[in-house]
């Protein structure tokens, strides 16, 4: 048989020789375009940017040019934070070629089978590029397929037999992008979350589309606003099962006949109205997941939207819920979910069981200082006017542990605790947390008790407005008489050797104002000690003291604090052996004092003084036998009158012109007490006779003659402050 028909053959030559030069053109296009469908030139190609865009296919196959057929095709792309993968058994498509003279990819059919896609967001962004006119344009008119078999975005898969048909324009280089009319849906679906059956035997519809634009006007969530898309769902719905009966709550699926049922419609980030979802869904939550009853939740849109929700009473277990709330305006504010609060009217009503109740905490405070350890019944009944807790809205907890840590300190016991919303401008949100029994211990120590008590009471108040709740949060924490079992516990405070406590037991009661990150702006802290022994450079002291702090002011930022008005009393002391007869008394009282938190930790102050007399003051110096005979005369002369100057910083004591006196008497010190080591110089005066001490450790250096100017040529300890008004003292 000749190569060439003999009617071809009779044809003119020149007609001949074309149709020679194009079978040999087409031969020649054969083996080019399925060489390069079919060897690492196409990957080449496609993939130039592996970071944004990858490809990789098996066999293909093109017989026309412009035309292609691709088996086993993977598609992995990624735009800002969002990552996408598109799998194929085969895909068959035809290539607008003239479209390719003016710098456009356009494709008018897409048909695939056997598609899967993935659609998730990434922590690693790639940065889009700036807005711009100048790149080439990708036109897909219309990506079939009737084999979808999966689709997963985030956590939500959906498998079964689905269906497709999408379109899109986007220009390179910061073009604009189009989302054609489009549509997708699914027949006999499964829908899963994070591992966890919801839907089955589900019939899903959906259809979109958005204008064209430029990335910077509608960006990320943005873009939602400017989309059209209707959701049609019915559904058998998967009962929930919430296990929290072991280490860590589990949460599974049921068999069930209820429905979930929906048609939505989204118009320019607003739902139309008309839009409704009905989901009956039966609900195992608790300790073994046991049976909970049918919880039914409705969205209706009209002019607003109204969402209701209710889950009959279990006799066994107490819980229900029953909510009617309205959210005003048809728009969803996708990027800022929290705009939505302003716009909540309606009430709530239920009893729950709640395996962990720490979120009624974290609606009040910033840092978690406080929070509510573990679960227990909550009763509520909230009723919410645009975004704002109403006054009548009640919160009940009879019993769950609480935790607060204030000042380094750690207070724990069994609560009742109770909400309620108070008339105001705003109103203002109220949750009271009275613990009848509580122990408490340093933060970092938590076996050490520090003290325990009963009927600790702690107010949280704030805005009731949900979304400003936490920011003006004040709060108030009061105890009285806690028990001490064990003075020596404070020592960790002290950080000094030469002030030590040995012993004693005694009541603590607390008044503290806090914010909503736990900070204290205000207080007080009383704490009375019977029987209390403590060392004191040296000196052994036993009997009753009380100390009352007072933070009167309290700058956060710059950790500054005000302890103005704090004092120190003692009562009935023992100074240095038994033979003492127990009648001494000192009273000492911050006229100003200043703590700086900011490293290194430090505080400063001006103290007045009244003591007895001054013989433990003078024991510092030296031993009793070692003065001369006419200081000894004087120890016991009567009530001395002082001040001075402190600062106690990294475990060192500092005092700088103490100056003391009475009738008879009259002398001033200054004194350095770090760790076990004390130093300092002490000049005393009677009449006109004067002596003075040099103290360095054990050692002392006594100066008789000149005891006046050998002092006033001492360094100081401490620069001179200058002094303020003195501030009464009360009668011992």
């Amino acid at each position: 048989m000749p190569l060439i028909p003999e009617r071809v053959q009779r044809w003119p030559r020149p007609w001949r020789v074309a149709l020679l030069s194009l079978l040999v053109l087409y031969a020649l296009y054969l083996l080019a375009g399925n060489v390069f469908l079919n060897t690492p030139l196409f990957d080449a190609v496609t993939n130039r940017k592996p970071e944004k865009f990858t490809m990789q296919t098996g066999p293909a196959l093109t017989l026309m040019p412009g035309q292609a057929v691709v088996w086993n095709i993977r598609m992995r792309g990624q735009a800002n934070r969002t990552q996408y993968v598109f799998r194929a058994d085969r895909a068959s498509a035809w290539i607008d070629l003239p479209a390719l003279l003016r710098k456009e990819v356009r494709i008018p059919r897409i048909d695939a089978t056997g598609v899967e896609a993935e659609v998730e967001r990434v922590e690693k962004a790639i940065p889009p590029p700036p807005r711009g006119d100048r790149g080439w344009t990708l036109r897909f008119d219309a990506i079939h397929s009737d084999t979808i078999r999966s689709g997963r975005f985030g956590k939500l898969l959906i498998v079964g037999q689905g269906h497709g048909n999408v379109g899109f324009l986007k220009q390179l280089k910061g073009g604009p992008s189009e989302l054609f009319d489009s549509t997708a849906g699914f027949d006999d679906a499964q829908v899963s979350f994070d591992g966890v059956n919801v839907l089955d035997d589900a019939h899903i519809a959906a259809r979109f589309h958005f204008p064209r634009h430029y990335r910077d006007d509608a960006p990320g969530l943005q873009k939602l606003g400017i989309t059209w898309a209707q959701l049609q769902i019915d559904a058998r719905s998967q009962g929930l099962r919430i296990d929290t009966g072991g280490p860590h709550v589990k949460v599974g699926s049921a068999v069930s006949n209820a429905r979930l049922t929906a048609d939505v419609t989204l118009e320019e980030g607003a739902l139309r109205p008309g839009s409704r979802l009905v989901w009956r869904l039966p609900l195992h939550a608790g300790v073994n997941a046991d049976d909970r009853g049918l919880l039914s939740l409705q969205l209706d849109v009209a002019q607003d939207m109204r969402v209701q929700a209710r889950l009959p009473r279990d006799p066994e277990t107490g819980s229900e819920l029953n909510a009617d709330v309205r959210v005003t305006g048809r728009k969803i504010p996708f990027q800022a979910p929290a705009e939505l609060l302003p716009r909540l009217s309606g009430r709530v009503q239920g009893a729950w069981q709640f395996q962990s109740l720490n979120w009624i905490s974290d609606l009040f405070v910033k840092k978690p200082w406080f929070h509510l350890d573990g679960g227990g019944l909550l009763k509520a009944d909230v009723i919410l006017a645009d975004g704002q807790l109403a006054p009548g809205s009640t919160v009940d907890i009879p019993q769950v542990a609480a935790v607060a840590e204030v000042a380094g300190v750690r207070m724990r016991g069994d609560a009742h605790a109770q909400g309620r919303i108070v008339e105001g401008e705003p109103p203002q949100a109220e949750l009271k947390v009275q613990i009848p029994r509580f122990q408490a211990a340093p933060t970092h120590a938590p076996k050490d008790v520090l003290f325990d008590g009963r009927q600790l009471a702690l107010t949280l108040r704030g805005d009731a407005r949900l979304k400003e709740l936490s920011d003006g949060m004040r709060a108030q924490l009061r105890f009285t008489d806690a028990r001490v079992p064990d003075l020596t516990a404070y020592n960790r405070y002290l950080g000094n050797d030469n002030v030590r406590l040995l012993g004693g037991t005694g009541l603590l009661s607390g008044d503290v104002s806090l914010d909503a990150s736990g900070r204290v702006g205000k207080g007080s802290a009383d704490l009375r000690g019977t029987g209390a022994r403590l060392s004191v450079a040296g000196i052994a002291m036993r009997g009753d003291a009380q100390l009352q702090a007072r933070l009167q002011r309290a700058d956060f930022d710059s950790r500054q604090f005000d302890l103005s008005g704090t004092t120190v009393d003692l009562r009935n002391i023992y100074v240095g052996d038994e033979k003492s007869d127990g009648r001494w008394w000192g009273n000492v009282a911050i006229r100003s004092g200043h703590i700086d938190a900011a490293a290194p930790f430090q505080v400063d102050g001006l103290a007045d003084l009244r003591l007895r007399d001054a013989g433990p003051l003078l024991g510092v110096f030296a031993q009793r036998s070692e003065y001369p005979r006419w200081v000894l005369g004087m120890l016991d002369s009567g009530e001395v009158q002082a001040s001075g100057q402190l600062r106690w910083r990294s475990g060192q004591l500092i005092v700088e012109d103490l100056k003391a006196e009475n009738e008879r008497l009259s002398l001033q010190a200054r004194l350095d007490l770090r760790h076990a080591q004390r130093r300092g110089d002490l000049y005393i005066r009677w009449g006109v006779l004067g002596a003075g001490i040099e103290l360095q450790g054990e050692q002392r250096k006594w100066h008789l003659a000149g005891a006046r100017d050998w002092y006033a040529e001492q360094p100081r300890l401490l620069p001179a402050k200058p002094a303020a008004a003195k501030q009464g003292n009360s009668t011992p």
